[in-house]
């Protein structure tokens, strides 16, 4: 039997209040983590699971990963509780349908300002602290299309996302001798996705099924084991052939 790969780490996750952010917290949290519980305005996830699984290890923290100065603060607040960091997993995204000549200078730049901006702060600041963990990783999220501009509604959430697997890249390349792993997890269409194509996933999954968020535990083991150090700078995609 492998040993638990989150048994004893500590991971900040961005998005950990509902929905996909909130199942993979809890996940972590299930599986012996110390995990701080990132959110913005919606405090009831976190502060559910900080009730379910006691304070010491669920840690709810609020702040606004778009914001540098907030950033700053949320690793201010790392800082001094001394728990050290071995994972960072940003999860918050934002999701924009509206075709070119309709979209606001203001709309375009909010969605890659959530998408991507937040991604780069969040890594940047976290760096320093990664440096100093056994076995140090990033995980970012992007989409299963992520690599193409796919559809003429959400040109700018795909846009962004290509750029979040472009930083991701990057920061592999440039963060390896510091031996942190960063990679890209992109689901395809998950069960509670805000968008489907189709009520039917046979119409266009080849697995026939919507993705779970079960299906995502595979991967997150995979990256998260001590002795994963030579996965790096890969974009999983979880879409049951969706994007094939």
């Amino acid at each position: 039997m492998r040993p638990n790969p989150y048994e004893g780490r500590t991971i900040l996750q961005s998005a950990s209040a509902t929905r996909t952010g909130g199942a993979i917290a809890r996940y972590f949290l299930a599986n012996g983590a110390r995990v701080y519980l990132n959110y913005y305005t919606n405090d009831q996830g976190a502060l559910a699971l900080a009730k379910e699984f006691g304070t010491e290890r669920a840690i709810p923290l609020q702040g606004d990963v778009t914001d540098p100065e907030s950033v700053a603060q949320l690793f201010a607040q790392i800082k001094a509780r001394k728990t050290g960091l071995d994972g960072l997993v940003n999860v918050v995204g934002d999701y924009h349908e509206q075709p070119i000549l309709e979209t606001s200078y203001e709309d375009y730049k909010k969605n890659l300002t959530n998408n991507l901006d937040s991604v780069f702060l969040m890594c940047k600041a976290a760096h320093p602290f990664l440096k100093g963990s056994a076995s140090p990783r990033i995980v970012n999220f992007g989409y299963a299309m992520g690599d193409r501009v796919t559809s003429a509604k959400a040109w700018a959430y795909h846009v962004a996302k290509m750029g979040v697997i472009s930083l991701t890249k990057s920061m592999a390349k440039q963060w390896g001798p510091d031996g942190i792993s960063v990679n890209v997890i992109s689901p395809g269409t998950l069960a509670n996705s805000i968008v489907m194509e189709s009520e039917s996933p046979e119409d266009y999954i080849p697995q026939g099924r919507f993705g779970e968020y079960s299906d995502l535990w595979p991967v997150f083991d995979l990256i998260f084991r001590a002795d994963s150090t030579y996965q790096t700078g890969n974009n999983f995609v979880i879409s049951g052939g969706y994007a094939l």
